[in-house]
């Protein structure tokens, strides 16, 4: 058996060599259709498939709603401490969000992303330390700081961090230990973990007072014996108690991993069905490439046959060259697919849950190697089959082989038009998608201004009157400089994810189990100048709505008329929750509308949104926006910034330097990444049908030169040949566009959620890819046709 697979190798590599650039040309269309499948492989395997590093990472899970959001469902402290008691299903329960820290002891101040958490933390998780140890849900009063692996190298990587004493705003936390690399949770950028209960205030503080303050994300372990259905049912039951105060929540139980990836999943498993399909259109054209081989082999093979080699054994010859040209195209693809993976992290992958793992190994070459086989075999088997046929006669023969051989070209042809009017189409939805989503208006002009995150010391700005002061004094010292036209400080900027939801009802309408919901932006006035906001009616927020006046609100025109339709909001009042001393709601006066903005991303489009003083809501911090002066660099304000927070306070810390323009641009890299990468299959799909259909006519030309040659000696006209030709190769590409339309419309749903303002079945596009389709199948059936027309009926007649 030894023997026999080695000289079936010698002989292929013997053959190989003696067709180079049928060899040459096979690999390369091999490489490119393994090494793109196997780049894209690499994100899905990364993000979708390879296992969390968590003991039992199934068993963990998150509150949340089954629907598909952008970002898990937030709840209170107080509705945490409700679920923690009451679960017997959930162990190891544990809330968490994220905050600023102000890292202050060595050299300038510095800003770093943390994570404060209540409850079994690490235990939910169940990841071991690097060094040290992990905090307890006991020690949830305790001075005490988790580092993140990135920190610690920060630090400087060694062993004596342990003990080390950190001042994070403010106030001394005594490192006990560092977490691996693999741990990045909830955020890669997090660096510290603590304790919610360890900050100075956090008693008294909203989040553990006020029940509406819903900034936790819940999490938890199933408890032995329990399943995600009994958890659901147990949360199902105690919903009717636990939300009696925050009926618009949910309390889904949902898979740590699936909402992990929940927003990325759909357009992840599309992108590999795409790049499937130019792996099939590869191998459809290596299969052109196969059968036009079979002519100058046929007579090699019927004296094979007729010598009394068994079908098995010449089967097994071809299928040997088969997989070998396929393990050298497997070659090429690996290669090809780790410069491929370097790209894709550019284009965004990189900014995918877990796209910091993506890599080319373990099971990505196996698949690479399951994918390289497979692909050997089918783009040989059927052409083995064909020429191996054990009547001599048959096979020596020319008339029957070149009937069958023609059907099968023909069959590939009609099969690469319909693939590629899938992908083309795809592509075509996407792009189009995508510059809908361009044409959004932001409903602000974002050219010209400098953005950054802004954090005070908590130990310096407890009391509400002392942060107030900070934001009115660098807000007045920023617009007296003349680099500045203008700035304000707000709790969120558009594009950035991080804002606030809240529930609301008008002033004369009864309380409802499920009201409305509305973003909330707490701003200082001047914050919906910088960003240019048009004021559609009223006023803005001013230097007026201190804390202790009357409480004010501005709303955005979606708020306005969704909450007063057909109405004057002016001066109607609106309860976004709470109650006053006396037990009444805190009905806020609407001042003023404004135009819309997307603060929760361009895709969600317009929600109704509210602007709350923040001289009434104080925030420690917040998004900074700044203008710059006619002709002059956004990039430039940074120093201005700085040097104006030096003067209120050296420890208050700036991070994230950027532009508006950059932070919006940002917002549209999960689209861009799928429309750049489906664009690029479509291009793909359309250059290798094209050359599918070239190579397949060209064959048929050189199979019938002598055909075409007594048809033109007959008084056959040269336009005859090439309608012949041309019609032929249109017949099978209209086949193709017909499956290929049928089967976009059974699949059409598989695109749906990703797609803003186009339909999946839309015509203008099916039509512009069909119309495109048939051009280029046009164009590469002429070009052969006519050669064809071209040839001189003497000569090929003398021939014979």
């Amino acid at each position: 058996m030894l023997n026999d697979l080695r000289m079936d190798l010698r002989y292929a590599l013997r053959t190989m060599r003696q067709t180079p650039v049928f060899t040459v040309a096979a690999v390369l269309v091999l490489t490119l259709g393994i090494g793109v499948t196997t780049a894209l492989f690499s994100v899905v395997d990364a993000v979708l498939l390879r296992p969390l590093p968590f003991v039992e990472p199934e068993r963990v899970v998150m509150l949340g709603s089954e629907q598909v959001r952008r970002s898990p469902s937030r709840y209170s402290l107080m509705t945490f401490d409700d679920i923690a008691r009451e679960s017997t299903q959930l162990r190891s329960l544990t809330a968490y969000s994220n905050d600023a820290f102000i890292l202050t002891g060595s050299g300038d101040a510095q800003q770093l992303r943390g994570t404060v958490v209540a409850g079994d933390f690490f235990g939910a998780f169940g990841v071991q330390p690097l060094l040290g140890r992990v905090f307890t849900p006991e020690e949830r009063n305790s001075a005490v700081v988790v580092l993140s692996y990135g920190q610690w190298q920060a630090m400087g990587g060694g062993t004596d961090v342990l003990g080390r004493t950190l001042t994070l705003s403010g106030q001394p936390y005594t490192v006990v230990g560092v977490m691996p690399p693999s741990f990045q949770v909830p955020q890669p950028t997090i660096a510290v973990w603590l304790p919610f209960d360890s900050q100075v205030g956090a008693a008294t503080s909203q989040a553990r007072t006020e029940r509406g303050y819903r900034a936790f994300i819940v999490t938890g372990r199933l408890a032995p014996g329990a399943t995600r259905e009994s958890a659901t049912q147990e949360m199902a039951a105690l919903a009717s108690t636990v939300l009696r105060e925050d009926p618009d929540l949910h309390l889904d139980v949902v898979g740590y991993a699936e909402q992990l990836t929940r927003d990325v999943r759909p357009a992840l498993w599309v992108l590999l069905g795409a790049v499937a399909l130019v792996l099939l259109l590869a191998a459809a054209n290596v299969a052109h490439l196969q059968l036009a081989r079979a002519a100058a082999r046929q007579r090699e093979l019927g004296i094979r046959v007729a010598l009394g080699a068994g079908r098995g054994r010449l089967v097994r010859q071809l299928l040997t060259e088969s997989v070998l040209l396929a393990l050298m195209g497997g070659v090429g693809g690996v290669l090809l697919a780790l410069w491929c993976t370097d790209l894709l992290l550019a284009l965004g992958a990189g900014n995918l849950p877990r796209g910091g793992d993506v890599a080319v190994q373990g099971r990505v070459l196996l698949f690479s190697l399951a994918v390289t086989v497979l692909t050997g075999v089918g783009v040989g088997l059927a052409p083995a089959l064909q020429r191996t046929r054990l009547n001599p006669g048959t096979v020596l023969g020319r008339g029957a082989t070149e009937a069958s051989r023609g059907r099968a070209h023909a069959a590939l042809v009609v099969a690469e038009v319909a693939l590629a009017l899938l992908l083309i189409t795809g592509a075509g939805l996407m792009l189009k998608s995508f510059w809908r989503l361009h044409q959004v208006d932001p409903g602000l002009d974002p050219e010209g201004v400098f953005v950054a995150l802004l954090s005070l010391p908590q130990d310096r700005y407890q009391e509400p009157e002392r942060s107030a002061a900070f934001h009115r004094d660098l807000m007045a010292r920023l617009s007296a400089r003349p680099e500045v036209a203008a700035a304000g400080l707000a709790q969120s900027l558009p594009g950035g994810f991080d804002i606030r939801r809240s529930g609301y009802w008008k002033e004369g309408t009864p309380e409802v189990p499920n009201p409305p919901d509305a973003l909330v932006n707490v701003s200082t006035p001047g914050f919906l100048e910088t960003l240019r906001v048009p004021l559609l009616a009223g006023r803005r927020l001013t230097e007026a709505d201190k804390a202790g006046t009357s409480r004010v609100m501005v709303v955005s025109e979606h708020f306005a008329r969704e909450a007063f339709p057909g109405e004057d909001p002016l001066g109607r009042r609106v309860s976004l929750g709470g109650n006053d001393a006396q037990g009444n709601p805190l009905w806020r006066t609407v001042v003023g509308v404004v135009g819309d903005v997307p603060y929760a991303g361009v895709e969600a489009g317009h929600e109704p949104t509210v602007y709350l003083p923040m001289d009434q809501e104080p925030k420690e911090g917040g998004q900074l926006a700044v203008r710059a002066a006619p002709g002059l660099s956004p990039r430039a304000l940074e120093a201005v910034v700085r040097e104006e927070l030096r003067a209120v306070d050296p420890t208050a810390a700036l991070a994230r330097p950027s532009t508006l323009e950059d932070r919006l641009s940002s917002d549209l890299d999960r689209p861009r990444f799928r429309t750049v990468l489906l664009g690029a299959f479509g291009v793909l799909a359309l250059v290798l049908a094209a050359v599918g259909i070239y190579g397949v006519m060209s064959y048929a030309v050189a199979q019938r030169s002598h055909e075409m040659g007594v048809r033109m000696a007959l008084g056959a006209r040269r336009a005859d040949v090439l309608r012949l030709v041309v019609g032929q190769a249109l017949r099978r590409v209209g086949l193709g566009l017909g499956l290929g339309l049928a089967g976009a419309l059974a699949v059409h749903r598989v695109m749906e959620g990703l797609l803003y303002g186009v339909g999946t079945l839309d015509l203008s596009v099916l039509s512009g890819v069909a119309l495109l389709l048939l051009g280029t199948a046009w164009l590469a059936s002429w070009l052969p046709a006519r050669r064809a027309a071209g040839v001189d009926p003497a000569s090929v007649l003398r021939r014979g």
